[in-house]
C-alpha cells in the first residue's frame, strides 16, 4: 500500500470531482489531500485534508478578470513560504511515498523545493503539448497564459494528461507527458442515457440574462443549472444543484449549453450529448476545448454576448450529425488512467 499527498484546486467543480473519480477506484492506497475552497465540503471528511488557499484565475461578465487574477497569483507566491512550511508539516507526519497534484498550486512548489517529485494529473498541461491554431485576437491572452502557466505550473517532470481530444503533440525535453481519454465520476456508470427533448444548460460563470433570453424562445423546454436560484420562468426551469438530478437530466437531454470546462464537456459526450459552447472570453484553455469540440464535430461554439433564438434552432439541427460523430469517435480515458496511476501507486508503496 502506498500513501499519496494529493494537492487538489478547489475552485471549480472539474478538478475535485475528477480527483474523487480516480483515487475512490483505488482503494487499495491511502489519499491525503492538499485543498482548499469547495474540495472541504464536497470532501466531507472522507479523506484527511490539509487546507491552503487556493489559487485561480477570476472571471467578470463572462471574461477573464486580468487584474483581479494578476492580485491574487501576487498574493499567493507571498503565501508561498508558509504554506510549503505547513505541507512540510504534514509530510512528517503522515510520510508519503508519491505526491501527485491537479492543478493544486502549493504541492509541486513544495516538492521542487525539497527535493521531491511530483506528478500532475489534469487537462491544462494539453497546452504546453498541443499544437493547435491560436487566431489573432488570442495571440496576446495565449502568450501571456502560457507564460503564467510556465512560471506557476510547470514543477512536474512527468504529467498525466486528461483529454476527450487527441492533438498532435510537441515534445518538451525533460518532461515525460502521457494523454488519457476523458474522466467521469463513478455515479455515470448507474444512469442510462436517452433521447429527451429538453435543452441542459449548465454555466459556471452565470451572469448572462441575454442567453436567457434567447432560451426563453426555443420551441424546448429547457432545464438550466447554476444560476443560483430555483423557480420557472416560461419554458425554462431554474435548478438548484443535485448530484443524482443533475446527471439523469444531463443524461436525457437533447443537447447541452456550457462554458467551456473539460470535466463537464466529457460527461456530455461519454452519455453522447452534443454542446454548445460559450467559453469565457481570455479562457484559453475553454478556448482550444470548444476548438477541438468543432473539429470533431461534437459541437459548436460561439463568443456571442447576443445570442438569438435562431443559433440553438440550426444547431438543434444538426445534432443527429453532432451524436453520430460522437459515437463513432469518442472514447473515455478512466479505466485507462486509473490503472497507470496504480501502477504508480503500488511501484512507490513496495
Amino acid at each position: 500500500m502506498a500513501k499519496v499527498l494529493y494537492g487538489v484546486m478547489g475552485n471549480t467543480n472539474g478538478h475535485i470531482m475528477r480527483t474523487l473519480s480516480l483515487i475512490t477506484r483505488i482503494p487499495e492506497h491511502e489519499f491525503h489531500l492538499v485543498a482548499g475552497g469547495r474540495v472541504i465540503d464536497v470532501n466531507t471528511g472522507r479523506y484527511p485534508l490539509l487546507q491552503v488557499p487556493v489559487l485561480h484565475s477570476r472571471y467578470k461578465n463572462q471574461r477573464l478578470d486580468l487584474w483581479g487574477t494578476i492580485g491574487q497569483i501576487a498574493l499567493r507566491i507571498l503565501q508561498v513560504p508558509f504554506i510549503c512550511w505547513k505541507i512540510h508539516q504534514r509530510v512528517k507526519e503522515f510520510k508519503p511515498d508519491v505526491l501527485i497534484s491537479d492543478r493544486e498550486f502549493f504541492t509541486p512548489i513544495y516538492a521542487r523545493l525539497t527535493g521531491r517529485k511530483c506528478y500532475s494529473v489534469d487537462h491544462t498541461h494539453i497546452l504546453k503539448i498541443c499544437d493547435f491554431p491560436v487566431p489573432e485576437e488570442m495571440q496576446k491572452i495565449y502568450a501571456l497564459t502560457m507564460f503564467h502557466d510556465k512560471l506557476l505550473f510547470d514543477f512536474t517532470p512527468e504529467n498525466f494528461i486528461v483529454s476527450f481530444f487527441q492533438p498532435p503533440q510537441i515534445k518538451r525535453p525533460g518532461f515525460r507527458e502521457e494523454v488519457f481519454g476523458g474522466v467521469v465520476r463513478p455515479e455515470l456508470d448507474s444512469v442510462k442515457a436517452s433521447e429527451g427533448e429538453h435543452i441542459f444548460v449548465y454555466l459556471t460563470v452565470p451572469d448572462f440574462p441575454e442567453l436567457i433570453e434567447a432560451l426563453q424562445q426555443c420551441s424546448r423546454p429547457v432545464i438550466f443549472y447554476g444560476y443560483g436560484r430555483e423557480c420557472v420562468e416560461g419554458n425554462i426551469t431554474f435548478r438548484g444543484f443535485s448530484k443524482t438530478r443533475i446527471l439523469e437530466e444531463l443524461a436525457s437531454c437533447r443537447y447541452a449549453v456550457v462554458n467551456g470546462g473539460h470535466n463537464l464537456l466529457s460527461e456530455a459526450l461519454h452519455f453522447g450529448k452534443p454542446a454548445l459552447c460559450f467559453p469565457i472570453s481570455g479562457a484559453v484553455e475553454q478556448y482550444i476545448n470548444v476548438h477541438f469540440m468543432r473539429e470533431l464535430t461534437y459541437g459548436d461554439y460561439t463568443y456571442s454576448k447576443s445570442p438569438t433564438v435562431d443559433l440553438f434552432e440550426e444547431f438543434d439541427q444538426r445534432c443527429d450529425e453532432y451524436k453520430a460523430s460522437i459515437k463513432r469517435n469518442y472514447r473515455g480515458g478512466t479505466e485507462d488512467l486509473v490503472a497507470r496511476l496504480r501502477e504508480v501507486f503500488d511501484s512507490a508503496g513496495k
